[in-house]
């Protein structure tokens, strides 16, 4: 019989608004246990039914069946759970009076119903009703189904039958298993309907997909309870014995195929989720779209996952950073982490993946931070160039949040994770100079365009700034290309260290930097490229000379904006950001200098004028630099 799964609701209280029908669903559900109970127990002692005399040892063979068909239980439509038994307590009716059929039924599923609850306290799984709605739960699984049975037997008197080797005709007996299980299941569905109204099911969509095809399925065993019945007894009962193990090899077959077909719909759901995070991780080489993709599409594929952490090394890097995600806040951090940190540094140094139930229990040392609030943990390493170069891994507050394929669709992420990765690290290196560590003029270029067209989409402002290092020839030829190439990454990691993390910055060909400044116009450009300058001001570098002399390094700065400065594209924008920066070297060096479309702005923007203009909104519109 069809029996509701521990919380089958599983929708939100807030989110279904249905709030007063849930407290009238679970008040309903502890009457109906309350009322199955009363009859069980309340009409022996009302001289309603008459217990049977029943020897010990035919309720024990009917124990130890139910026992076993409550074992082979599979998981139906919507979480709930079914064990095709309708027919064997209909044949307990029959042969061992219905009084003691229904206290055997009652007690047998209220503690097949403690199991489970316990079972999925265990796995972190609780009502979110409360302790009542769990103690209802329990209370109505085993009180309505004993009480249904006993008030159906009494309606088409089971104690009828003879027990003990006297028995009705065939037919007679036939007729009557068909109409109590009929009965039964009929009135049990509708009651499981209407239950189940309360807490939100559509009635339609309940006996297309639950109530039908169960009792179709549940009917299907009825010849088997008539022959149950015709070959019980009990000083005989080997023949009753084969065809219990008949009746329970049936109920295997069943959970078998049962399950055979969920494992087959979640590897079917598995191929399907990994088709479209294949899809969605190969759409971007650029590894700060990368990463928010892969945070996104794990947490779509896993959804007990509320936290996304992806261990990993930028091109060209060697420490280990995480990339956190916290699916609740939609929020994302990034850290440094220690080599063998943690769990995910277990899972790094032994190459392989792990599952921890909960956190709070295992062997992994993790660090002062404790566990901070993570309960289950499941990570997968990246292979990449040869090696584990990363981790991917979900978490959960709750403990045993996950499942054994969750574990298998992690493992299967994680090689299009890295693969990901792995082809965005090639390419940053391929885009990336070799000796600032900048973007290189071809990525830049593509960057520009991309800037253009999503200002005209979203009509935002931009901002290109070039820089420039002064006398660069004359340092050059004085102390050599070596003590150059020190500047120049000098400079190149001053431009990193005031750039946000929306900014590019490339290498536009010699001692020439350029940076795009997206959602900023021409002020905000200003005083970041102010910042930069006067931090290039303050650089001090050492020469290769004996003894080694230190010298200082200045840049000038010129600044265009779109579409302020009315430039036609990316190119256009460039050279008028050229424009402006020939102006700061033809004026003084080391100074910035901005672009103005008609030509009749000042030759220099002055620092004191700019200072009056913004006063504090500067820092408003570049908080941190």
């Amino acid at each position: 019989m069809v029996r509701p799964f521990l919380f089958e609701h599983g929708v939100s209280v807030v989110q279904a608004g249905l709030v007063a029908p849930r407290t009238l669903g679970h008040a309903l559900t502890i009457a109906l246990g309350l009322i199955g109970w009363a009859v069980v127990l309340g009409m022996p002692l009302l001289g309603v039914l008459t217990p049977e005399a029943t020897p010990g040892s035919s309720i024990a063979m009917f124990v130890v069946v139910i026992v076993f068909a409550r074992a082979l239980a599979f998981r139906g439509v919507e979480g709930s759970v079914l064990s095709l038994d309708s027919a064997y307590y209909v044949a307990a009716a029959l042969c061992v009076g219905t009084v003691d059929a229904g206290r055997l039924v009652a007690v047998a599923l209220s503690v097949d119903a403690l199991v489970r609850l316990a079972d999925a306290r265990r796995k972190g799984k609780r009502d979110e009703d409360g302790a009542w709605a769990e103690a209802g739960y329990v209370l109505y699984f085993g009180g309505m189904s004993g009480g249904l049975l006993v008030a159906c037997g009494w309606l088409w008197r089971a104690d009828a039958v003879a027990i003990g080797g006297v028995h009705e005709g065939a037919v007679a007996v036939m007729l009557r298993v068909v109409a109590i299980t009929l009965t039964l299941l009929v009135v049990h569905y509708a009651i499981q309907g209407g239950r189940l109204a309360l807490f939100g099911r559509p009635w339609r969509a309940y006996l297309r997909e639950l109530a039908v095809p169960s009792i179709a399925a549940e009917a299907s065993l009825m010849p088997i309870g008539v022959v149950l019945v015709l070959l019980y007894d009990p000083d005989q009962p080997l023949g009753f014995i084969l065809l219990s193990l008949t009746y329970l090899l049936i109920n295997y077959v069943f959970a078998r195929l049962s399950r055979t077909g969920e494992a087959l719909a979640e590897r079917v759901h598995d191929l399907e989720i990994l088709n479209a995070t294949g899809r969605r991780l190969s759409a971007s080489l650029q590894l700060e779209e990368l990463v928010e993709a892969i945070a996104r599409e794990t947490c779509r594929a896993v959804p007990q996952a509320e936290a996304v952490a992806l261990v990993h090394r930028r091109a060209g890097e060697k420490r280990l950073v995480i990339d956190g995600y916290e699916k609740g806040s939609e929020t994302f951090f990034r850290r440094v982490m220690a080599e063998g940190e943690g769990a995910a540094g277990w899972v790094m140094t032994h190459g392989s993946s792990r599952r921890i139930d909960d956190l709070s229990t295992s062997d992994v040392d993790l660090g002062e931070g404790g566990t901070e609030g993570i309960r289950s943990w499941l990570g997968a390493p990246l292979f990449m160039f040869g090696g584990c170069e990363g981790v991917i891994a979900v978490q959960s507050t709750h403990p045993h949040a996950f499942r054994d394929d969750d574990h298998r669709l992690v493992e299967s992420l994680a090689l299009q994770i890295a693969a990901a990765l792995q082809n965005a690290n090639l390419y940053e290196l391929a885009m990336v100079d070799g000796l600032t560590g900048l973007f290189v003029r071809r990525y830049f270029d593509a960057r520009i365009e991309e800037e253009v067209e999503r200002s005209k989409r979203y009509g935002t402002a931009f901002s290109v700034v070039m820089l420039d290092v002064d006398d660069f020839k004359h340092l050059n030829d004085t102390h050599g290309h070596l003590v150059g190439d020190r500047v120049l990454k000098a400079i190149a990691n001053v431009v990193r260290q005031q750039m946000r993390g929306v900014d590019t910055a490339a290498r536009y060909g010699g001692e020439e930097m350029v940076v795009i400044l997206p959602r900023t116009e021409m002020v905000g450009a200003y005083n970041q490229a102010e910042r930069i300058r006067a931090a290039i001001a303050e650089l001090r570098i050492t020469t290769d000379d004996d003894p080694p002399r230190v010298v200082g390094v200045t840049a000038s700065l010129g600044i265009a904006a779109y579409p302020e400065s009315k430039a036609r594209d990316g190119t256009d924008l460039v050279r008028r950001a050229d424009r402006a920066l020939y102006r700061a070297k033809k004026t003084g060096k080391n100074r910035v200098e901005l672009y103005w479309s008609d030509d009749s702005g000042p030759a220099r923007y002055p620092t004191e004028e700019i200072a009056v203009i913004t006063g504090a909104a500067l820092d408003e519109e570049n908080p941190g630099g």
